[in-house]
């Protein structure tokens, strides 16, 4: 009698069982290695925040520990001393721009002590779609946009209001200021201290402090603060605690971070304090 042999196999749910099961696997994996992506982009933007900023505090702090005196007067007698304060009819240390429809938005600054100001724009006007470039700094060759520069400035000419072109409060209507060094024929060059890289990191806020002088030593002490994070990835400031709002900051949902870069998001915030290295005062 002819014995039959089966061949054996896999059942039809027995393959569906399996494909399904190899299915999660290459899911799950597929997850994995978006996460690690997502966390390796992160670990690059702060990684470059955190040079930069430490550069541009080891760069303000060489021209602070250089400079001769740094302080404010009350001026006007209210008993008050304020970044704002006017020598001899400038603004001596600090100015800042903000935009008109949200005064807690700064547009631009400069920052001015020793032989150099330091002048930026915010992530604000860097990237407006509008066109709007923010601050335009022009010199004899030169006419060009900085996310942070280093300006040979030793009369301070970055904070004194006569030299932008044009009038304080233009920002609001999208024009551009120019800051105009053309007219000074040895002009060095200013200085970026931002990387243009693939980061695309922006300074968002910038503050100094009144300066105090030791009426001992003469030396000045100043404090400011900056924030430096991504343009790219739905940064807001203005947020309390979720900076990385991804479409949030455009449209309000607080949960849409869909197709918004949210992946390179990343702020923070420097503080720095430092004194001058000279033992002067105003009149020598």
């Amino acid at each position: 009698m002819a014995r039959t042999h089966q061949k054996a196999g896999f059942t039809i749910i027995e393959t569906s069982l399996a494909t399904l099961f190899l299915g999660i696997i290459v899911l799950a994996v597929a997850n994995l290695i978006v996460q690690m992506t997502q966390i390796y982009q992160k670990g690059l933007a702060l990684r470059a925040i955190n040079a930069s900023g430490q550069q541009i505090i080891e760069d303000m702090q060489r021209q602070i520990n250089s400079a001769t005196y740094l302080y404010d007067i009350d001026t006007d007698g209210n008993g008050l001393i304020t970044n704002q304060e006017i020598i001899d009819g400038k603004k001596f240390y600090f100015r800042e721009w903000n935009e008109k429809s949200n005064s807690q938005k700064q547009v631009a600054g400069s920052f001015c002590i020793g032989s150099y100001s330091y002048v930026w724009n915010t992530a604000l006007p860097l990237a407006d779609a509008s066109g709007r470039s923010g601050v335009i700094i022009k010199t004899p060759t030169t006419s060009k946009v900085y996310k942070l520069a280093r300006v040979y400035d030793p009369s301070h000419r970055a904070c004194n209001d006569a030299f932008w072109k044009p009038a304080s409060g233009e920002f609001a209507t999208g024009k551009n200021f120019t800051l105009d060094y053309s007219d000074i024929s040895d002009m060095e060059e200013p200085v970026e201290l931002i990387n243009r890289d693939e980061t695309d990191l922006a300074v968002y806020d910038f503050t100094a402090h009144p300066i105090t002088q030791s009426s001992v030593t003469k030396q000045s002490f100043v404090s400011a603060s900056f924030i430096l994070a991504t343009i790219r990835g739905g940064v807001n400031i203005m947020s309390s605690g979720d900076y990385c709002q991804g479409e949030a900051a455009k449209t309000g949902d607080a949960n849409d971070y869909d197709d918004y870069d949210f992946d390179y998001c990343a702020v923070n915030k420097f503080n720095f304090s430092m004194r001058t290295g000279g033992n002067a005062d105003k009149n020598g």
